[in-house]
């Protein structure tokens, strides 16, 4: 069974699939940021 790969065709589906979870992907760093920001935040002001 020989894979036929075009790089074309692979590039094409990774960008439909990046298309496709980019939201997710987005918003799931997203959550995880934001505490991390609070506590930076927190340790710039505490600083002064």
């Amino acid at each position: 069974m020989s894979l036929n790969i075009v790089p074309g065709e692979v590039i094409t589906y990774l960008v439909d699939v990046f298309g496709a979870l980019w939201p997710i992907l987005a918003l799931g760093l997203g959550i995880a940021a934001v505490p991390r920001l609070i506590s930076a935040t927190k340790t710039v002001f505490s600083r002064r």
